[in-house]
């Protein structure tokens, strides 16, 4: 998945400063950058680099909350506790309104696998550490980005975590203030610095880290320390710095895209123009011809809960649609958006803002029950007593690896070598089978291990190809699949290997379809394979080579009906199914007709190998159609692997093949 749609979240801190030094034009700027945001998740090919609305942001919040802690500095009456609770007070009220509809919505439209983790980010979002969360859940096996209602909440971790040292360091700093010419800058280069070594080895890190992240917050701090500096500057100079900073923003949001390093060094576009604009002040030209027109500001003044309500309304609608929401829909989304933010603006955030402090005492205990509900939620796996019936089928059967915990996390290499690798497993000691392939083999890997005879010991290496598939394969890819075969061929209680290659490791892959985009065979594919399959018969094993299963959408993508007892709810928020659940199995051979014509050249060249194809299994070939599931059951778990269901099946089937193959002798 791309972090990128993961997005931000607007800033939290309200202008505090005086009444008479408020500024205008930086709630203008919290309304462009809300904006974009709100537009690259809407309308991604209109506003390709919107994402970096978060620097814009954080920078902001940077400026703020570090000019008005120094401003009460000053004056001697800056105060811990007053500074968290004015964050409560500022953050809790709409926040709170948001999650109690997500978890009640929730209640709704989702399953329980999918309510259990929603009921997980809920309570991350109450204990600010969603960034943290969304951080450990990112691989592989993670859902989509866009079916995650309170992705969004990341970047408010992020900036909660930032201000549990800020204000003490900022009063340090205050009170030696020859150490803040120095310190705030040697701060800021060096998260910045380690965000671009970062950046380089985990993205995602980079992404969720508030480490990585600090130096734009403390990039605001400096602009605001300048500004009680009162270092000044002339007009022209001041209009040259607003217009410097108002292109590197459009710049940004015109030519960064989500396939770039992010944040990395591109964040500095959006965060330096961000800077500069709040550096050139309310009374440079732009700032006050554009900024601070009013209905600017008024987008600015809502767009906290704007930002919190916009994104689980495009993510539920998602989910329900089962794919990407039509554009009329999404237009009509971002409307509701505005009138939910401004309704929660009007009446939820200005009224409690303006009563007596002990409120805070209340939003505290309300957000520790919103927070208890969501680990309810998730305890009780996601309400699995709700009334299911209506759907198309059993949900609980979408899941891949129940008994993955019980496996050994061994498979001949060494403590150095394992790391290496995605999988190394056994089920028991001693191994006589082995499995190689990728994430596809790993989901048959459960099934075999759980349906063989107590004779039959299994191990996985993966995720492997042959030395040689893959023009782009590195030196360092090549020796370790080579390390994997030699760890299978060196073992001689191994008799069977089985091999499972993925369309995609052998052929571009149309990313719609899953189908073979290829007009032939890549060159050396078929001989890289052989050579593999030769010398693991020469070592005296027998080789199954098992064919891909075939290439559907995302079975959370296949879920449709009603999840409630009412059938009124069920008939207003009823799911929706992706067309591409089913397809016939005519279009499923000719789109993968390469595919079977490489394991028939192989079968040629190695009369010895043994192709199983599970496809007969997963389609019904006399109705010409091939479905995600079959009957109430789900043969897929996620993206386009096999469920435990669906595996269980594939190896009661295949293990006759195996056990005969077993007592066999190479000839």
């Amino acid at each position: 998945m791309s972090s990128h749609t993961q997005s931000i979240l607007p800033n939290t801190s309200p202008a505090l400063s005086p009444k008479g030094d408020y500024r205008p034009d930086i709630d203008g700027l919290r309304a462009i950058a809300v904006v974009a945001v709100i537009g690259y998740h809407a309308f991604p090919s209109l506003f390709p680099g919107g994402f970096v609305g978060v620097d814009i942001f954080f920078v902001i919040s940077g400026y703020l909350i570090s000019k008005h802690i120094w401003e009460e500095l000053s004056v001697e009456k800056f105060s811990i506790k007053t500074f968290y609770a004015r964050r409560v007070r500022r953050i809790f009220p709409a926040l709170i309104v948001v999650l109690l509809f997500c978890l009640s919505f929730g209640w709704v439209v989702l399953t329980p696998g999918e309510y259990e983790q929603l009921g997980k980010h809920v309570t991350g979002g109450t204990g600010f550490v969603s960034n943290l969360i969304y951080w450990k859940e990112a691989g592989y096996f993670d859902n989509a980005a866009d079916t995650k209602p309170l992705l969004h909440l990341w970047s408010l971790g992020i900036e909660e975590q930032f201000y549990i040292l800020w204000p003490l360091i900022l009063a340090f700093l205050w009170r030696q203030p020859h150490h803040a010419k120095w310190a705030l800058p040697s701060l800021l280069i060096t998260s910045f610095i380690y965000s671009q070594l970062v950046v380089t080895q985990n993205a995602v890190a980079d992404f969720y880290s508030p480490l990585t992240r600090f130096w734009e917050l403390a990039l605001g701090a400096v602009v605001a320390h300048e500004s009680v500096r009162n270092y000044k500057l002339d007009t022209k100079q001041l209009s040259l710095l607003s217009w410097a900073g108002f292109g590197l923003i459009l710049i940004s949001i015109a030519i960064v895209n989500h396939l770039d390093p992010f944040p990395g060094a591109w964040a500095l576009l959006p965060a330096l123009g961000a800077a500069l604009l709040i550096k050139a002040g309310e009374k440079a030209w732009l700032n006050q011809q554009l900024l601070a027109r009013k209905w600017i500001v008024w987008i600015g003044l809502i767009s906290y809960p704007l930002y919190l309500w916009h994104w689980p309304l495009l993510s539920f609608a998602r989910i329900m649609e089962s794919a990407t929401p039509s554009s009329s829909l999404r237009a009509s989304l971002v409307v509701v958006s505005v009138i939910l933010a401004w309704m929660t603006y009007k009446l939820v955030e200005v009224p409690i803002r303006s009563r007596p402090k002990n409120v805070v005492l209340g939003l505290c205990i309300a957000m520790l029950l919103v927070a208890a509900s969501g680990e309810v939620v998730r305890k009780l796996d996601g309400i699995k007593t709700r009334k299911l019936s209506m759907l198309n089928g059993d949900p609980t059967t979408l899941i891949l690896g129940a008994d993955r915990d019980k496996l050994q996390h061994e498979c001949g290499l060494t403590d150095n070598q394992k790391p290496l690798f995605q999988y190394c497993l056994r089920n028991l000691p001693n191994p006589s089978h082995a499995l190689l392939g990728d994430s596809k083999a790993e989901a048959l890997f459960y099934g075999l291990v759980r349906e063989s005879p107590a004779e039959i010991h299994w191990t996985m290496i993966g995720s492997v190809v042959p030395p040689g598939v893959g023009s782009d394969q590195s030196e360092h890819q090549k020796e370790k699949n080579q390390l994997a075969l030699n760890t299978i061929l060196n073992n001689p209680e191994i008799k069977v290997v089985a091999w499972v290659a993925t369309i995609n490791s052998l052929f571009k892959i149309d990313g719609e379809t899953g189908f073979i985009m290829n007009e032939h065979i890549p060159s050396g594919v078929v001989l890289a394979y052989g050579q593999a399959i030769q010398q693991l018969e020469s070592a005296g094993k027998r080789v199954v080579f098992v064919i891909d299963n075939p290439t559907l959408t995302d079975p959370r993508n296949c879920i449709s009906g009603g999840l409630t007892p009412s059938p009124l709810l069920n008939t207003i928020f009823q799911r929706k199914e992706n067309p591409r659940c089913s397809i016939t199995y005519a279009e499923h051979l000719a789109g993968v007709r390469l595919y079977h014509q490489f394991t028939a050249e192989l079968k040629r060249d190695h009369p010895n190998l043994t192709i199983y194809d599970p496809t007969p299994l997963l389609c019904d070939i006399a109705n010409d159609t091939c479905s995600v599931t079959q009957g109430e059951m789900f043969l897929y778990s996620y993206s386009n692997h096999i469920s435990d269901y669906a595996n269980s099946i594939i190896a009661r089937d295949m293990l006759p093949t195996i056990l005969k193959l077993t007592n066999q002798k190479m000839h």
